[in-house]
């Protein structure tokens, strides 16, 4: 007996199609012996799949779940290890929680500062180096970078960051002012570096200052005191008030000033009485190169058959060189009366203070019948140079 293999119902071996449903039968005698009978249990396969289905999605959740949990720890414990600094540690763990959790923003964000933060550290021994070079404007311009890559980041790793560069520039700065105050500073130099020393934070920045208005006080004084002893009053106050207007009071310079001012003034009188003095000197000496620039020295008279021969010296007392002297002189009898009156000039034309001249004159046949005769200067006149 055969059957359908489709309905089950019951079919002729030599039939080929079914008679019940009017499908095609197989050709193979065997595959119509046993009927295929309808099941009754169509329900379960959707219920089964159901199972499946919440198991999947049950063992992705809690999956999901642990491999969040295993990352968001790894990143606290990274997070951690950043803080205090051991950042290999940190960037290994932050890694194994990529491990676990590929979209980590946070992790990546975490990263990417602590790849900065260990360029930052190796400046900041590189720094460290070239401070004990005195090489501080190039350490300057390396904490400078520094920040600027740390301003891209926020948050307590940053911050922390931030305020070692800060410590690290204000300590450079230190540096460099200590260096500038020990290598012969000029005033200006003290005075520049006063304003630059107050924008640093740090423990030891008031005691450097301190050292710094000291020095500027020091040097402010020896500069005012050698233009004192050169009498340039002006130029040294002008020093003692340029240094009080940077460090504000200085019981030193404030007394310097006052000497100064007292200098000044007692200077000024000493010298209006040296130049009332020097007119005074100079009308005297005027007076006496017009008046009083010749003294005469001899004057003689020679008879000579029926001449006479005058001969005569004199000497300039005058401070300055007189020229065109002429000695105006008279011949008198014995009861001083004038025979003759006669001028002559005196050799060389010029003569300088304390130097000689002479003059000499001969009258030619004169009536020597007088007896006693005798020279005498009348007058003498000059002309200043």
């Amino acid at each position: 007996m055969s059957f359908c293999p489709n309905c089950g119902g019951q079919v002729q071996t030599i039939e080929t199609f079914c008679v019940s449903c009017g499908k095609r039968l197989p050709e193979n005698i065997n595959k119509r012996k046993l009927p295929i009978k309808p099941s009754k249990k169509w329900w379960l396969l959707p219920v089964i799949s159901l199972i499946l289905a919440s198991c999947i999605i049950g063992f992705a959740f809690f999956a999901t779940k642990y491999q969040s949990d295993q990352a968001l720890a790894y990143y606290e414990e990274g997070a951690e290890m950043a803080l205090i600094g051991d950042y290999e540690q940190s960037m290994t763990l932050l890694e194994h929680a990529l491990d676990y959790k590929e979209n980590f923003p946070s992790a990546n964000e975490v990263i990417a500062f602590l790849n900065v933060a260990m360029e930052v550290e190796a400046d900041f021994e590189q720094v460290e180096t070239l401070n004990e070079q005195n090489k501080f404007e190039e350490s300057l311009k390396i904490i400078r970078e520094s920040e600027a890559d740390l301003q891209k980041f926020s948050g307590d790793l940053t911050d922390q960051m931030m305020e070692q560069n800060i410590a690290t520039k204000n300590q450079t700065l230190l540096k460099q002012a200590t260096y500038r105050l020990n290598n012969e500073p000029t005033t200006d130099d003290l005075k520049a570096l006063i304003w630059e020393i107050e924008d640093i934070t740090h423990d030891q920045a008031a005691e450097l200052q301190e050292e710094v208005h000291q020095k500027l006080i020091s040097m402010t004084y020896q500069e005012a005191t050698a233009l004192l002893e050169d009498f340039q009053f002006s130029q040294a106050l002008h020093v003692i008030e340029d240094t009080l207007k940077v460090v504000e009071s200085s019981e030193q310079l404030e007394s310097l000033k006052t000497t100064v001012n007292k200098e000044k003034t007692a200077f000024e009188s000493a010298q209006e009485q040296r130049i009332e003095q020097a007119l005074s000197a100079f009308e005297e000496e005027q007076e006496l190169n017009e008046s009083h620039a010749i003294e005469l020295i001899d004057i003689q008279l020679q008879e000579e058959k029926d001449n006479w021969i005058i001969t005569g010296q004199l000497k300039s007392v005058a401070t300055v060189p007189i020229h065109s002297i002429l000695v105006s002189y008279s011949i008198q009898d014995k009861e001083e009366d004038s025979i003759l009156e006669n001028d002559v000039y005196v050799f060389p034309e010029t003569l300088y203070p304390d130097e000689v001249g002479n003059f000499e004159f001969t009258h030619f046949d004169v009536d020597a019948d007088y007896e006693r005769i005798t020279p005498k200067v009348e007058e003498i006149t000059w002309y200043l140079e």
